[in-house]
C-alpha cells in the first residue's frame, strides 16, 4: 500500500515556484486587462464622453476601471487561461507565447470590432469568423501587419529562448523554470482540472447562474447598450455574460390550458377582423427598406449646418404617405439585424430576456417556431449590397422562409455588380440610387398573379464616415464646436442622408407610376455613432429616435380603400409595429397571430426597446408597465405567453395560430 501511495502521490512545484509562476501570470492578465479596456475607450466616437483619441482621458477611464471590482473578474478569467495553456503545454515561454498571441488577437479584435461598429465582441459574433470578404474591409491594415509581426517575434523568441535553456550552460535560469513547471502527471491533470472546469463555468451554467456569478464581482447589465456594458463591466464580463444563452423567461400562467384559451381568444378576434378585410395579397407587392443609420439631422439637438435642407424631400414623403412617424430603436451605431427582425417578425426584443441579444443568432434556430411577415408571400426575397455571412443571415433566412437571398459574395444569388456603384472613389459602400435600381427591377420582373415581399437593406451610410469622403460636399458644421474629426464624420454623414433624400423621391416618383399594388414601408434602422456631443444618459429616447413611414402608390390605394389606417395612428413605432400595420395598410386578411399584434398596436403604448420596462405614449411620453391600464397589461401578458411558446416554450399553439389558410 505504501508503494501505491508513493506512485500515486501529486508533486508539483514549490510553494516560492508556485508563486512565481503565478506572479508572472498575474503580470501577464493585468496587462491584457488592461489593453482590452484600453481598447474600449480608445476610439473616435465619444459615447458617454468615455471614448476619445486624447490619451489623457482615455488613460483616466482606463485608470478608473482599474478601481472596480469588475477588474477583479477580468484578471482572474485572464489568469485561469494563463495557467492552463502553460502547464498542458508544461514549457513556460512556449506556454506564455501562446497566451500573448491569443491576447494580441483578443485585443485586436474587441479594437477593430469597436472602430468599425462601436460594440464589444460576444459569444455570438463567432458565427461570423466565415464572412472574410467583409471582415477584412474593417480592418485596418497597418494593425494587422504590426499583429502579425509581433505574433511571429513572440513565436521565434519562445522557441529560441526554450532551445537555450536546454543547453547546460543556461544553468541556474533554466533550473528556475524548470521547477516552476509540473513534473508529475498528476499534480499537472489536477491544475488543468481545475483551471478548465473554472474556464468552462459560463458554458455550462444557466443564464441565471451565471449572472449571479457575474455579480459577486459588482457586474451592473446596460440593457441594449453593449458598449457601455463593456466600458464599465470589461469586455471581458460583457463576454461571459453573454455565453448562457436563454430566449425568454416562462411567464406566470404559462401552461397548455391557457394557450389553448388564448388560441381561441386570438381566432375570434382575428375573425372579427376578417369581416372588414377584403384582400389576400395577391398580385400585390410589399417592400421593406432599412436604410442604413438614417435619422434627420435636422432634429439632433445642438448641430446645425450650412448648405441645402438635407431631409427636404423625406420630409415631403412623410407628408404623403398612409402613415408617418418616428420609430424608436433598439440599437445606436450597430444592431441592425435586430431592429429587422423585429420588423418582420412584429415581436419586440424588449420582451425577450436581456441575454438574447442576437434573435438571428441565438433564436431563430432554435425557436419552435418562427412566424413573420414574409410567410404570407408567395415570392420573399432579401437584397442586400454587402457580403451576406454577418449576423448569421443566410442560415437564419432559410428557418424563416426568404427563398432568395442577394449579396455580393452570394453564389446562387449574387448581387448583380452593376447595381454597386458607388457615390465617390473614396466611399466604401454601394450608393442607395443603384440598390433602388435593384429593387425597382425586382419589381418589375414579378409574376402579376403572385403576391411578392422584397427587403433592402442599404449600406450607403454605413460607418466609417471619412474626411472628404465625398468630394465637393455643399455641407459645413456651424455647431456645436466639436473636435475636426468628428466635424469630418459629421459633415461626411449628412452629405450621405442629402444623397439617400435625393434618390428616395425618385425611387417613390417611379413607385408611384406603378400599374402594379406596392406598398413600401421605409425606416432608418438607428443613428450614426458621429454626434458625440449628444449624452445618451440624459437623452436616451432622442438618440433612438429614427423616421420611418408607410408608402402605397395610387394602385395601392385604389386596392385598399376600405383600410382603417389612420394616418396620425402611429406618431412613434417600434419596428415590431411594421407587420401589423403593412397588413392594416393592405386591408389584408389576418391569422390569430398577427390578430393579436394588430390589438397590440392598437391598445398599447410603443415599446421602447432601447430600455426594458419602457413605453412610450402618442405624445412622446415614457411609461413603465406599473403606468399601464389592466387591459393593457392584460394584453401585454397575452403577447408575452405567445412570444415565450413559439420562441422557447412548448409550442402548445396549434399551426392554425400562424398560419394563413
Amino acid at each position: 500500500m505504501k508503494k501505491f501511495l508513493s506512485r500515486t502521490k501529486f508533486v508539483g512545484p514549490s510553494f516560492n515556484s508556485v508563486m512565481k509562476l503565478l506572479t508572472v501570470g498575474l503580470i501577464f492578465s493585468f496587462f491584457t486587462t488592461v489593453l482590452l479596456q484600453f481598447a474600449m475607450h480608445f476610439q473616435v466616437w465619444g459615447r458617454r464622453g468615455a471614448q476619445s483619441t486624447d490619451m489623457n482621458v482615455v488613460v483616466h477611464y482606463v485608470l478608473e476601471f482599474l478601481t472596480r471590482s469588475q477588474m477583479v473578474y477580468s484578471v482572474l478569467a485572464c489568469l485561469l487561461l494563463f495557467i492552463f495553456i502553460v502547464v498542458l503545454v508544461n514549457r513556460l515561454f512556449i506556454g506564455t507565447a501562446i497566451y500573448s498571441i491569443l491576447a494580441i488577437i483578443a485585443v485586436v479584435a474587441e479594437y477593430m470590432k469597436m472602430s468599425t461598429r462601436n460594440e464589444p465582441i460576444i459569444l455570438s459574433d463567432m458565427a461570423e469568423l466565415t464572412a472574410v470578404s467583409g471582415l477584412t474591409k474593417m480592418i485596418d491594415k497597418g494593425l494587422l501587419i504590426g499583429a502579425i509581426i509581433a505574433i511571429a517575434v513572440l513565436l521565434v523568441g519562445a522557441v529560441l529562448i526554450e532551445l537555450y535553456m536546454r543547453r547546460k550552460r543556461a544553468g541556474v535560469f533554466a533550473e528556475s523554470v524548470r521547477n516552476m513547471m509540473f513534473l508529475q502527471s498528476g499534480s499537472r491533470l489536477g491544475v488543468l482540472l481545475i483551471s478548465f472546469g473554472l474556464l468552462a463555468t459560463p458554458f455550462v451554467v444557466n443564464a441565471d447562474q451565471n449572472k449571479a456569478i457575474l455579480y459577486h464581482f459588482g457586474y451592473q447589465r446596460q440593457n441594449n447598450i453593449m458598449v457601455d456594458d463593456a466600458m464599465i463591466n470589461g469586455p471581458i464580463m460583457t463576454f461571459v455574460s453573454n455565453i448562457s444563452s436563454v430566449i425568454m423567461r416562462e411567464p406566470d400562467d404559462y401552461s397548455a390550458k391557457e394557450m389553448a384559451r388564448l388560441q381561441k381568444k386570438y381566432t375570434n378576434y382575428a375573425s372579427e377582423l376578417n369581416k372588414t378585410r377584403q384582400d389576400n395579397l395577391k398580385g400585390q407587392t410589399v417592400i421593406s427598406i432599412l436604410s442604413e443609420s438614417l435619422t434627420n439631422p435636422n432634429e439632433v439637438p445642438k448641430l446645425k449646418y450650412e448648405g441645402p435642407d438635407v431631409y427636404k424631400n423625406i420630409n415631403q414623403i412623410k407628408q404623403d404617405a398612409v402613415l408617418s412617424g418616428t420609430m424608436l430603436s433598439s440599437g445606436y451605431g450597430g444592431g441592425t439585424a435586430n431592429i429587422e427582425y423585429m420588423t418582420i417578425a412584429g415581436f419586440p426584443l424588449a420582451t425577450f430576456a436581456p441575454e438574447m441579444v442576437v434573435p438571428y443568432t441565438q433564436l431563430v434556430p432554435y425557436a419552435n417556431e418562427v412566424p413573420t411577415l414574409p410567410n404570407l408571400f408567395d415570392q420573399r426575397e432579401v437584397l442586400h449590397p454587402y457580403p451576406g455571412m454577418f449576423y448569421n443571415r443566410r442560415d437564419a433566412y432559410k428557418d424563416i422562409g426568404i427563398q432568395k437571398f442577394y449579396t455580393t459574395d452570394g453564389l446562387k444569388n449574387k448581387y448583380p455588380d452593376k447595381y454597386t456603384g458607388k457615390l465617390s472613389s473614396k466611399t466604401d459602400y454601394p450608393a442607395d440610387k443603384n440598390a433602388y435600381r435593384f429593387l425597382l427591377d425586382k419589381i418589375d420582373d414579378t409574376q402579376s398573379k403572385k403576391s411578392q415581399f422584397l427587403q433592402l437593406m442599404t449600406m450607403q451610410n454605413h460607418l466609417m464616415y471619412k474626411a472628404n469622403e465625398y468630394p465637393g460636399s455643399p455641407y459645413k458644421v456651424l455647431e456645436p464646436a466639436v473636435s475636426q474629426n468628428t466635424k469630418d464624420q459629421v459633415e461626411t454623414y449628412i452629405t450621405g442622408v442629402h444623397e439617400t433624400d435625393m434618390a428616395t423621391k425618385k425611387l417613390i416618383d417611379k413607385v408611384e407610376n406603378m400599374d402594379r399594388p406596392v406598398t413600401l414601408v421605409f425606416y432608418g434602422d438607428h443613428w450614426p455613432v458621429v454626434f458625440t456631443f449628444i449624452d445618451q444618459e440624459t437623452q436616451m429616447k432622442k438618440s433612438h429616435e429614427t423616421d420611418y413611414f408607410i408608402y402605397q402608390n395610387k394602385a395601392a390605394r385604389d386596392n385598399s380603400k376600405q383600410s382603417t389606417l389612420r394616418r396620425d395612428q402611429r406618431p412613434y413605432a417600434s419596428p415590431s409595429d411594421f407587420p401589423s400595420l403593412l397588413l392594416q395598410a393592405t386591408n389584408s386578411k389576418v391569422t390569430p397571430f398577427f390578430a393579436l399584434q394588430t390589438k397590440v398596436v392598437d391598445k398599447l403604448p410603443v415599446f421602447a426597446n432601447y430600455a426594458r420596462d419602457t413605453f412610450v405614449d402618442n405624445n412622446g411620453k415614457e411609461l413603465k408597465t406599473k403606468d399601464l391600464t389592466s387591459k393593457q397589461k392584460e394584453l401585454l401578458h397575452d403577447l408575452k405567453l405567445v412570444q415565450y411558446d413559439l420562441s422557447a416554450g412548448e409550442h402548445y399553439l396549434s399551426s392554425d395560430f400562424t398560419h394563413k389558410k
